[in-house]
């Protein structure tokens, strides 16, 4: 318990996001030692200078523990800290990963999870699809993660508790805060339905604008894999599709109408080369296929599992462009033009009918791979 609150305390210091504070840990190995630090020993450490020294000393003698563990037992709060054996596996290899999280619930944060993420400014269309993607996610068992924003996001946890699965919601505020004042009813089934409510943010902490784009390495981090619905160019989910890229995470993109405005951030994304997703079963099949999940015999698939050789039919100029690429290897456009005898150009639209057939798949990368 002594650990737990001196995490709680280092979290509460201004001046101190996640990078700084495992800078303050690297540096002096446990967190109180922080707490009796010098101004001097405390500018020692990297990108800490006379002005953030001050503020963690000043702010430092402000924070009251007792305080907000009487917050977290109102609340039944827990605290995960990075010694914690219950802190997210999948967020201990980031380099900015939270030193703690504040977590309400019963959700097991190590079980596989799917992010989905997207506008808040949505359409109908979008909502069908976050809801649809959601449900299927936790019918196969997946815990469905979000951030309980207005849109893409409440429908993504609507449709997992209404599946009878859970879902996770990351919060850019604190765990006790509802943020959007709406989604107080979603709030509270998420936890009823087992899933549960967390954030790095100290408890009470409003929902700020600069803690949204903050708090989305957490979704992507959690996640084996993250779909993005609908989003225009710029915006949240962008930024929570190219930070899961960064931690080595898929990324799936929902296509949309070509003249629709929210979706041409999902649009620029499958032509940047990530995964377009149609339904849920092109990502359960995904990570099925990379060997990242085990799909229960009992989970919905698109075609009944893996691509069967035997079972697909290809054209002549098919199976040629098929046989030029080399099993087990990325194969670029170059050789594969070179080894079928078609042009780079015709080799595309092969490509594309075959990776619609489900024998070759497009890798992150740009090249091109077998199925089986």
């Amino acid at each position: 318990m002594k650990k737990t609150v001196e995490y709680i305390r280092l979290s509460m210091l201004r001046d101190v996001g996640a990078v700084t504070a495992r800078r303050l840990l690297n540096r002096f190995g446990a967190p109180e030692r922080i707490f009796t630090a010098t101004k001097s020993e405390l500018m020692q450490v990297e990108k800490i200078g006379e002005k953030i020294a001050d503020n963690i000393i000043k702010s430092r003698e402000e924070v009251d523990a007792a305080q907000v563990l009487e917050k977290m037992g109102r609340s039944k709060a827990a605290y995960l800290h990075i010694e914690s054996d219950k802190y997210p596996k999948m967020l201990k290899g980031l380099d900015d990963k939270p030193i703690g999280l504040y977590k309400i619930g019963d959700a097991d944060l190590d079980a596989p999870c799917v992010a989905i993420v997207g506008s808040r400014k949505c359409s109908v269309y979008g909502l069908s699809a976050a809801r649809k993607f959601a449900m299927t996610l936790a019918r196969a068992g997946i815990t469905v993660v979000s951030g309980m924003a207005r849109g893409i996001d409440t429908a993504a946890h609507t449709g997992a508790i209404d599946a009878g699965g859970k879902t996770v919601a990351v919060l850019g505020c604190g765990v006790d805060v509802v943020y959007p004042p709406e989604n107080a009813g979603l709030y509270e089934r998420i936890i009823e339905s087992g899933g549960a409510v967390i954030s790095e943010f100290p408890m009470s902490s409003r929902a700020d604008r600069q803690n949204f784009p903050i708090r989305n390495r957490i979704i992507s981090g959690l996640s084996i894999a993250t779909i993005v619905v609908e989003s225009d160019l710029r915006g949240g989910s962008m930024i929570t599709a190219r930070v899961a890229g960064e931690q080595g995470r898929d990324v799936f993109a929902v296509p949309g109408r070509i003249d629709s405005p929210s979706s041409r951030g999902c649009h620029a994304l499958i032509r940047d080369g990530v995964r377009l997703a149609s339904c849920a079963e092109d990502v359960l099949e995904e990570l099925a296929f990379s060997g990242q999940l085990s799909i229960a015999a009992n989970a919905p698939t698109k075609d009944g599992g893996k691509s069967d050789p035997a079972k697909i039919s290809l054209r002549e100029d098919e199976s040629k462009v098929f046989d030029a690429l080399d099993d087990g290897e990325e194969n670029g456009l170059e050789s594969i033009s070179r080894k079928s005898g078609f042009t780079p150009v015709k080799c595309i639209s092969i490509l594309t009918m075959l990776e619609i057939k489900k024998a070759v798949r497009k890798t992150p990368s740009g090249g091109w791979e077998k199925r089986f």
